[in-house]
């Protein structure tokens, strides 16, 4: 947790340290007469709906995401009225079940990632359209097996994913946001109820829907 913490507070720092320099370039673009370049950034907070595949042949083990939450920093270099870059900071926080009723285990991962989506917006009066890759760069949830022992499940997303959604910008400064989270490919897991019991391995899939409100500063 501390780790993840940390690593979302540089990502930050480093956006933060990254947009100015870009404004200040722009002030010297017009200067000399070229198209003028505008920022802005804000931040935001939500929920996420997710849902999960991936079971056994036998269908005993199941997994089930349940609805988490996400907050973050996003910052935006608008080239022109339609089009801007916008690169985003997010922790999302999305709790798993794992549940095998026949042999009695029951068990919480708790998934915690930092993702750096990076989008391409357009935007067309008070609507945008944003898509772009997503690069997850911390997600290693785990859980407790039946012995109280620490288990690592494995990533939940993949390094490289996508999104896709729609938002809305009311009144200039309040953002209401829909978006799509999907994957290119599965990952490997691992479910393991105590030392008695083998590990099973899991290629499982997780999509999911956020809903999101941000201020704009």
């Amino acid at each position: 947790m501390k780790k993840t913490i940390a690593i979302s507070v540089l990502a930050t720092i480093l956006v933060a340290v990254a947009m100015p320099r870009a404004v200040a370039a722009d002030g010297a673009k017009r200067q000399s007469g070229a198209p003028r370049i505008r920022f802005e950034w804000g931040l935001t907070a939500g929920v996420t709906t997710p849902w999960i595949k991936g079971e056994t042949s036998d269908g005993a083990l199941r997994l089930s995401a349940r609805t988490g939450f996400t907050v973050g920093f996003h910052a935006a270099l608008r080239f022109n009225k339609w089009i801007a870059l916008q690169p985003e900071v997010m922790y999302n926080y999305t709790p798993i079940r794992i549940s095998d009723s026949d042999a009695g285990f029951y068990a919480k991962v708790k998934s915690q990632a930092v993702q750096v989506p990076v989008l391409c917006s357009f935007r067309l009066w008070v609507l945008r359209l944003n898509f772009g890759p997503v690069i997850t760069l911390t997600d290693n949830p785990a859980y407790r097996d039946m012995n109280g022992e620490k288990v690592f499940f494995g990533r939940v997303y993949p390094t490289v994913s996508y999104t896709a959604g729609v938002g809305v910008s009311i009144m200039r400064h309040l953002l209401i946001d829909v978006r799509y989270n999907g994957r290119f490919n599965k990952t490997t897991n691992l479910v393991s109820y105590d030392a008695a019991h083998e590990g099973r391995e899991l290629r499982t899939s997780t999509q999911s829907v956020q809903l999101k409100i941000g201020f704009l500063f």
